[in-house]
C-alpha cells in the first residue's frame, strides 16, 4: 500500500484510467458542493491562500494493466471530487475554444493530458470512467458532443462552472475575466491530494475507506454496506453480481419511494430487519457493523444471495403492490395501514417458508390474521409497543426451538403464552377497552379508518370502496348549542371522554357536509348511505353518552369475531 501527496496533474498524467465501480452511487454533488469548490479555487487564484490546497484523500485499488497499455485503477473513495474536477477542466477547455482563439494550445493540452488517453479507443479513451448511469453523459461532455436537452447532475455541474468561468466578476471583484492559463495551473498544480493506492491482491482498501473523513456527501449505512460487500468480491465478479443482484433492488426501492431520496434509508431498514430475523438484537445505528460481521469469512456470494432474497421479501411486505398474490397483498396492506412495522422481522422468515413450500398459502394467511389480531387487541388495551421489537426479533427462533411441526399452531401457542406487556389480550379485556379507547388520532387516521372499514366489511357481501370515504364523528369535534342541549349538563366531560371512541365514529362520503349538523339531520344523511355501519342509526332518536356506549358494545361483538384470539 502506498500513500503519496500528489497534484491533480500528477494523478492524471500518463496512460491511466480511474474506473468508478458500478456499485458506487452515481454522481451526487450539488450546487452547494460546487460553490464551495469554486470559492476554494478562487482563494488560491487570488492568492488569498498561499501554497497548495489540500482536497483530501483519493483511495484507489491498482489493477493489472491491460494489453492496450492502460494502467487501470478502481476508485474506492474520491469519485465525486475526481468527476467534478475533470468536468471543471472540460468547461475551461470549452470556454477557451469558444472565446480565446489565441489560447487553443492550452485547450488542447487540457483535453489531451488531463481528460483523455490519446490513441486509445472505446471506454479506454477516458481518464475517468464513471458508473454506468453517468457514463454516457460524461463521455458526451468530454467529447464536447453534449446536447442542450441533456439533464442530470453531471450536466448541472458543467453548466454551473461554465457560467462561473464566463461571468466571474462578482467573485473576482477588480478583474473583468478569468486568466485561463493561471486558472488551469491552479486546478492542476495547486490542488493537492493524498493518493492512497492499494494492491489488488495484498491490501484491503476498504479498511482505509471506512476511516476517512472528507468533504462531501455523507454516506448512508446502505451505501457502506453495498461498498463493503462488493469490495470483498473478486474484481471479475463485481460487475456481474452488482447488475444481477444489487442494482435491481436498489432501483426498485427508488421507484417504490418515487425517487424521494429515502431509498437508501429504506434499504438500511430492510438490512436491519434481516439482521434481527434469527433472534439477534441489533441497534439500527450498528447495521453496517453487523452486516460486516455477517459477511466475514468466505461464501460471500451465497451470503449476498441470502441478503438480497430476504430484502425482496421485506420489499413485498413493505411495498405490498409488489406482491403478486392478491390475498397476501391485502393482508400486507392491512398491516402497513396499522403501522405494524416490527412484524416484518418475523414475517420475512415466514415468507421464506412460503417460498420454499414449507407452509401453504392458507397457513401464511392464518399467520397474518393472528398477527393482525395480536396488534389490534394490544392497541385497544393500550399496551406499549416498545417491547414489540424484542418480541418479533426472537419470535421465529422461539417457535423453532419449541419444535412445533406446524408453524401456525406454534405461533398461536407462543402468542397465547405471552404475559405482561407481551400479552395477547383475551376477549373480556379486549371488549372492555374497545368501548372506551380513543381510536381517532390525527397522526394515525389511516389506522382508525382501517379499523372502521374492517367493521364495515365484516360479513358484508357488498364491499364498499374505501377511497371515497372519510371518518365522521357523530358527536362533532366542536359542540354547538343544539349538541350541548342533547348531551345534557355534562356535555363537556362526555365530549372529552367519548369524542374519538369507536362508538362515536363512522364512515361517510359526506364528511364536509355533515360537520356539526344536529343529530337529526346527520341521521338522515347516514340512513340514506349504502354503508352498513350507518344502518345502525335508523332506529336511534338521540345521540348521547348512553347511545355511544351502546353502539360501541354492539361493534365490540363484531371486533371479537374479526380479530379472534
Amino acid at each position: 500500500m502506498k500513500a503519496l501527496e500528489t497534484s491533480l496533474r500528477n494523478l492524471l498524467e500518463g496512460t491511466k484510467q480511474f474506473q468508478i465501480p458500478l456499485f458506487q452511487r452515481p454522481y451526487s454533488w450539488n450546487k452547494e458542493n460546487w460553490q464551495a469548490l469554486w470559492e476554494d479555487l478562487l482563494s488560491i487564484y487570488k492568492k488569498e491562500v498561499e501554497g497548495s490546497y489540500f482536497l483530501g484523500p483519493i483511495v484507489t485499488e491498482s489493477r493489472h494493466g491491460t494489453a492496450e497499455g492502460i494502467s487501470p485503477f478502481t476508485v474506492i473513495d474520491g469519485q465525486q471530487r475526481l468527476t467534478t474536477l475533470t468536468l471543471l477542466l472540460a468547461t475551461l477547455r470549452d470556454y477557451i475554444k469558444k472565446n480565446k482563439p489565441n489560447l487553443q494550445e492550452i485547450a488542447d493540452e487540457i483535453h489531451e493530458e488531463s481528460l483523455i488517453n490519446r490513441f486509445k479507443k472505446d471506454d479506454k479513451h477516458y481518464k475517468i470512467l464513471p458508473t454506468q448511469e453517468d457514463r454516457d453523459i460524461y463521455k458526451s461532455i468530454i467529447n464536447n458532443t453534449c446536447k442542450e436537452t441533456e439533464t442530470g447532475k453531471i450536466c448541472e455541474a458543467y453548466d454551473f462552472f461554465y457560467e462561473k468561468i464566463c461571468n466571474p466578476n462578482p467573485d473576482l471583484e477588480e478583474e473583468t475575466e478569468l486568466q485561463c492559463e493561471l486558472f488551469k495551473t491552479v486546478i492542476l498544480e495547486k490542488l493537492v491530494f493524498i493518493n492512497i493506492t492499494s494492491d489488488q491482491e495484498q491490501d484491503d482498501p476498504y479498511l482505509i475507506f471506512e476511516s476517512l473523513n472528507y468533504k462531501g456527501q455523507e454516506l448512508t449505512q446502505a451505501d457502506l454496506v453495498r461498498n463493503y460487500i462488493f469490495m470483498q468480491l473478486p474484481n471479475e465478479k463485481r460487475e456481474k453480481l452488482y447488475k444481477e443482484k444489487w442494482m435491481p433492488i436498489q432501483e426498485e426501492f427508488k421507484a417504490d419511494l418515487k425517487d424521494s431520496g429515502d431509498s437508501a434509508k429504506e434499504l438500511t431498514t430492510a438490512f436491519w430487519t434481516f439482521l434481527r430475523k434469527d433472534g439477534k438484537s441489533v441497534s439500527q445505528k450498528n447495521v453496517y457493523k453487523e452486516t460486516k460481521n455477517y459477511f466475514k469469512g468466505n461464501k460471500i456470494e451465497q451470503k449476498l444471495e441470502r441478503l438480497t432474497r430476504f430484502t425482496r421479501y421485506y420489499q413485498r411486505i413493505r411495498f405490498c403492490e409488489r406482491e403478486s398474490n392478491s390475498k397476501l397483498r391485502e393482508k400486507f396492506y392491512r398491516l402497513n395501514r396499522l403501522d405494524f412495522t416490527t412484524s416484518r422481522i418475523f414475517l420475512i422468515n415466514i415468507y421464506d417458508c412460503y417460498e420454499n413450500e414449507i407452509i401453504s398459502l392458507q397457513d401464511f394467511l392464518k399467520i397474518l390474521q393472528y398477527l393482525e389480531s395480536y396488534f389490534v387487541r394490544r392497541l385497544f388495551v393500550k399496551i406499549l409497543t416498545k417491547s414489540l421489537g424484542g418480541v418479533f426479533t426472537k419470535l421465529y427462533s422461539q417457535i423453532q426451538k419449541k419444535g412445533y411441526k406446524d408453524l401456525v399452531e406454534g405461533l398461536h401457542a407462543t402468542l397465547s403464552e405471552f404475559e405482561g406487556n407481551k400479552r395477547w389480550p383475551n376477549n373480556q379485556e379486549f371488549c372492555e377497552n374497545f368501548i372506551s379507547f380513543s381510536l381517532y388520532n390525527q397522526n394515525q387516521r389511516e389506522r382508525a379508518k382501517m379499523i372502521l372499514e374492517s367493521l364495515e366489511n365484516w360479513q358484508n357481501k357488498e364491499q364498499v370502496n374505501p377511497n371515497n370515504l372519510t371518518i365522521e364523528h357523530i358527536m362533532p369535534q366542536k359542540l354547538n348549542e343544539s349538541w350541548q342541549e342533547m348531551l345534557g349538563e355534562r356535555y363537556d366531560t362526555i365530549h372529552k371522554e367519548w369524542l374519538h371512541t369507536v362508538g362515536n365514529l363512522t364512515l361517510t362520503a359526506y364528511n364536509s357536509e355533515l360537520s356539526d349538523k344536529p343529530f337529526k339531520e346527520k341521521k338522515e344523511y347516514l340512513s340514506d348511505s349504502n354503508i352498513s355501519l350507518n344502518r345502525y342509526f335508523e332506529n336511534v332518536s338521540v345521540w348521547n353518552e348512553e347511545e355511544i356506549k351502546r353502539r360501541a358494545d354492539h361493534l365490540a361483538d363484531k371486533a371479537v369475531e374479526i380479530w379472534p384470539r
